[in-house]
């Protein structure tokens, strides 16, 4: 039997999801239902993917009756939506961040456990391919011990963005990544913010982000390059890692540690240029690969792959990097 979702908000993310959901068939997801409050927008959504249209995500909830409702509002809004859809004992996939506020993300981990229902959230990202083979390389020691991961996220001002800076609305991404792939929680962080285009929030940020096994994160997120980059490296013993996210590319630089008769050259230590080997990875849309999680999830009763906790831990330390821009001091 096909689960019922519904998704709320129509706007260009929204209408991803509905694509996405669309694609799966009617054997596997049937479409509730689509919340929007502009007529334009919600008019658009309807007709195009065969969706009943409501005004209010209430009234859709309460006549819908989903499985699952996709949350794809402001973030400002996340809270009052989803706390009202777990409240409804329907589950969640809400986008990141998780929450405007770190209370707010408590109290819906807390309302989802007492619910019974499934809180996801969309860190995207964490269902690359090329992060998702990444990872596997990182756990199977390829790389050795983890010294420093760099994430550069990129591109020009998008106009869509109002209500947050680019530390919830970029940065988030990142922070999900480097926990996912160090293993580790962090121990402090420390950050420079610049406001330069964006009216009222931080539109560059430059964070400094020390895990517990003593790896070091680097954050280069901003809105202010007039081309779009999203790279991460990971350096270790064995070499580096670079991921390119646009592209769904894996690379891995050796550090070649061969031996030489070359005097000179052997009583030099460290690091050594050796093999770059592109990796191969099975290209496909992270969104349709976090949604079959989520479906599967709540199909089978297993835990989602993102959970409220990750997000209130991302959440957690993009607040942490704001205050730290403040000061600015070390937030531990």
């Amino acid at each position: 039997m096909p689960l019922k979702v519904a998704v709320v908000g129509a706007g260009s993310m929204g209408m991803n999801h509905l694509r996405v959901l669309k694609d799966f068939g009617e054997e596997k997801v049937r479409l509730v239902g689509v919340a929007e409050p502009q007529p334009a927008a919600r008019s658009r959504a309807s007709n195009r993917f065969q969706v009943q249209g409501f005004s209010d995500y209430r009234e859709m909830i309460a006549e819908a009756t989903p499985d699952v409702v996709a949350i794809v509002v402001p973030t400002d809004l996340h809270f009052e939506v989803a706390s009202h859809a777990l409240d409804a004992g329907v589950n969640v996939l809400v986008e990141k961040p998780i929450t405007a506020t770190v209370a707010q993300a408590e109290q819906l981990i807390a309302l989802a456990r007492e619910r019974g229902a499934q809180l996801a959230v969309g860190h995207v990202e964490r269902f690359n391919p090329a992060v998702l083979e990444l990872k596997r390389q990182l756990d199977g020691g390829n790389v050795g011990r983890i010294f420093y991961l760099h994430a550069r996220r990129l591109g020009p001002f998008p106009p869509r963005i109002r209500d947050v800076g680019v530390i919830l609305d970029l940065a988030t991404h990142d922070l999900d990544v480097m926990r996912y792939l160090a293993g580790s929680e962090v121990r402090h962080v420390f950050a420079e913010t610049q406001q330069r285009v964006h009216q009222t929030h931080e539109d560059l940020l430059l964070g400094l982000i020390r895990f517990g096994n003593a790896a070091i994160g680097m954050l280069d997120v901003n809105w202010l390059t007039p081309t779009k980059i999203r790279e991460l490296t990971v350096t270790g013993e064995r070499g580096m890692y670079l991921v390119n996210y646009l592209s769904q590319d894996l690379y891995f630089y050796e550090n070649d540690y061969t031996a030489t008769e070359w005097d000179t050259m052997r009583s030099l230590t460290g690091v050594s240029e050796g093999t770059m080997t592109r990796l191969k990875v099975q290209k496909s849309e992270p969104l349709r690969l976090e949604w079959e999680n989520v479906l599967a999830a709540v199909r089978d009763g297993t835990d989602v792959k993102v959970t409220g906790e990750d997000g209130l831990a991302v959440l957690r330390l993009a607040h942490q990097l704001m205050r730290a821009a403040e000061k600015p001091e070390v937030i531990s």
